[in-house]
């Protein structure tokens, strides 16, 4: 077959069309780092990076509701655990006042610190973070305890979602913890209710009723301490997932990172022999042709 000098021409022109385009794209690769720029240079890998970008954007997610949640919580036990301080000096109080020993303007002492403590417990019940009462449930604009005591909140569960279909709630009741359920007493100790019998007792320095107390405060710092209890088991399930989480994201970041990245020291050793090609080709096409390549080019 004859080879006619156009032929040649073409061929070479192809050649160094080719060798530009790669360059091109070597180029574009080291200016942006990454190897795949557009859908189009690798469908099946753009596919798979999107997928992995996807799974880390609702990791991300997933860390913020897990942070919102571990906040919430130790908020709450911050709250329950100063409920329980005053839940034990009150009792010592009790124990001190139901002792015959102690007379009428003892009790009424011991009356003036039971009141504080019951309206310490009632600030506890409407501990707020970022503006929100955590033992309100749902309503937030007014304060879930009033000065009498009433719960005046919901007792819906507020949740968090940690993973895919998996939610954790992560407030308690004020209604149930502090006055025992609707109504008070209902389904557990009415700590609120307690205090206010002791304070009703000291103040008629009536000791029976004041002894009367005792096994109340006890089943109130019982309901107190297994709050906390349930409290810890949900506050361990979040950190265990947020560990979780994070390896996760670290996977698929160092997969995403394998497939996406590109290698520099790789780029440019291939521009450098790109280039050489490019000069390679020029050279040879002179010899074969006088005709101006760049005619071709342009």
């Amino acid at each position: 077959m004859r080879v006619t000098q156009n032929t040649t021409a073409n061929l070479v022109l192809n050649s160094l069309q080719t060798i530009r385009r790669r360059t091109e794209e070597l180029e574009q690769q080291a200016a942006t780092g990454v190897k795949i720029n557009a859908p189009g240079d690798d469908p099946v890998t753009a596919q798979q990076i999107l997928h992995m970008k996807s799974l880390m954007a609702a990791g991300d997610q997933y860390s913020r509701n897990i942070s919102n949640g571990i906040s919430w919580l130790s908020m709450t036990e911050a709250a329950m655990d100063e409920m329980g301080n005053v839940l034990t000096r009150a009792k010592e109080l009790t124990v001190q006042m139901a002792n015959a020993t102690s007379d009428a303007k003892a009790r009424e002492s011991g009356m003036n610190e039971i009141v504080q403590l019951r309206n310490q417990l009632i600030q506890l019940g409407n501990t707020q973070l970022n503006g929100r009462y955590v033992f309100g449930g749902f309503k937030n604009d007014t304060p879930p305890f009033d000065s009498t005591g009433a719960f005046n909140g919901t007792d819906d569960s507020i949740t968090i979602e940690i993973d895919r279909g998996a939610f954790v709630p992560i407030n308690y009741s004020g209604g149930e913890l502090l006055r025992g359920g609707a109504p008070p007493g209902s389904t557990g100790t009415d700590i609120i209710g307690v205090f206010d019998n002791l304070i009703t007792a000291l103040g008629a320095n009536d000791q029976t009723a004041v002894q009367a107390e005792l096994p109340n405060l006890e089943d109130a710092l019982s309901q107190v301490l297994s709050t906390r209890t349930d409290l810890g088991a949900r506050m361990n399930r979040l950190e265990g997932q947020k560990n979780v989480i994070e390896e996760m994201k670290f996977s698929l970041t160092k997969v995403l990172s394998d497939k996406q990245d590109v290698d520099f020291m790789q780029v440019i050793s291939d521009l450098t022999k790109q280039q050489t090609a490019f000069e390679a080709a020029i050279a040879a096409s002179g010899k074969i042709s006088q005709i101006s390549l760049l005619d071709y080019l342009s």
